[in-house]
């Protein structure tokens, strides 16, 4: 029985703690199902409850009522993810759908598609570099800039406009730099959309880089791959305190006896509390009967973390796997009271909202949990 198999009859499960663990097992796993998809967005359309952050395929069409129904009836500290994955739809799907979308998407992000959809490629290359323009004269991460450039950056590869030529010269001119600027970044993003996994041994390197979004494209691009010999090029990165968290979720999410076998590998040899935690986090997202022994080795310890729900995780690995541990009893009850303490914090958090600046998806969570901001109240 392989993931897919395993975690497919749970899509179902009226567990709200097995729903979270589902979420992020699936969050960064390109390969779900459309009707999987389907399935989580209306389950929790129904429920009046926050969506998983999948990976859509943004030509997923058939999902765009359900976003709007979200976003229209969810309540607000819950209603983020569907406003994410309506911004991860294609320009086509957006406009084709425009009567409902238009509330959802900046006046500015439409006369985007507009012109995505319906200019020339000399009138999108100019807009890419007035945008990359925009976003090195910022000096700071600007939201916004950034997504346009990569609606463009989509664009640029559905239509086939942007050549193996320019990939390399772009991407070979930052590898030669202290830090890679959003051209360089962007790049990448264009090579996992390409899968052009000529470039493992480029990218693979970068996971030791001090750039958390030049980090969080180089993850995705190397999960698009799909292959082993991507977990052969990270294995290394794994026992890097400074690589380890990125490197983690980029073999979880490659779901093989290989990528198991090196997770297992790693977690006996790192000596890093944190990245061996986040090791084992990605082992039980494999939910595979190999990782069995490390696992149980690690929750006789009763560990705790401020990285990751280390309560979530092990509940939601036995559980799937059919195991009556023990310890249930006790992570579900954690688990239930930590749930509440982070609603209370995150009504805290909305309070003062105004006054918070832009948190990346692995920075510390401003509610003060501790954890990793995509694993607390994102």
């Amino acid at each position: 029985m392989n993931f897919k198999e395993r975690i497919e009859p749970f899509l179902r499960t009226e567990d709200v703690l097995l729903q979270d663990f589902v979420g992020y097992a699936l969050h960064d796993y390109p390969n779900v199902d459309r009707s999987w998809t389907e399935e989580l967005i209306n389950k929790a359309v129904k429920n009046r409850g926050a969506a998983a952050l999948l990976s859509i395929d943004p030509e997923h069409e058939e999902i765009v009522g359900s976003l709007v129904e979200g976003v229209k009836n969810i309540p607000y500290d819950k209603v983020g993810g569907y406003y994410t994955m309506i911004s991860d739809l294609s320009p086509e799907i957006a406009l084709k759908y425009r009567q409902d979308l238009a509330p959802y998407l900046s006046k500015d992000m439409w006369v985007l598609y507009e012109l995505l959809v319906h200019g020339t490629k000399e009138e999108v290359f100019e807009e890419y570099e007035i945008i990359l323009d925009k976003l090195e004269a910022e000096k700071y991460i600007h939201s916004g800039f950034y997504k346009m450039a990569k609606k463009i950056a989509y664009t640029l590869v559905k239509k086939q406009w942007v050549t193996d030529a320019l990939l390399e010269k772009d991407l070979q001119d930052n590898l030669k730099e202290e830090w890679f600027n959003y051209r360089g970044i962007l790049t990448v993003y264009m090579i996992g959309l390409l899968k052009k996994d000529k470039y493992i041994q480029d990218l693979a390197p970068l996971l030791v880089r001090d750039e958390d979004i030049l980090l969080e494209e180089v993850s995705a691009a190397l999960i698009a791959f799909q292959t082993d010999e991507v977990v052969e090029a990270v294995a290394p990165y794994l026992l890097k305190p400074e690589s380890s968290i990125f490197a983690a979720s980029i073999v979880e999410n490659i779901k093989s006896d290989y990528a198991v076998e090196v997770l297992k590998d790693a977690y006996h040899q790192v000596e890093d509390e944190d990245s061996q935690v986040m090791i084992v986090e990605a082992l039980a997202h494999q939910l595979s009967p190999a990782a069995e022994p490390e696992i149980n080795e690690f929750v006789s310890k009763r560990p705790f973390s401020y990285l990751i729900d280390v309560d979530l995780m092990a509940y939601g690995y036995y559980k799937i796997r059919g195991i009556d541990h023990p310890l249930l009893g006790e992570w579900e009850m954690k688990v239930k009271n930590s749930e509440n303490e982070r609603l209370l914090r995150q009504k805290e958090l909305e309070s003062m909202s105004k006054n918070v600046k832009k948190v990346g998806r692995n920075d510390p969570c401003p509610c003060g949990s501790g954890k990793k901001y995509k694993k607390c109240c994102l």
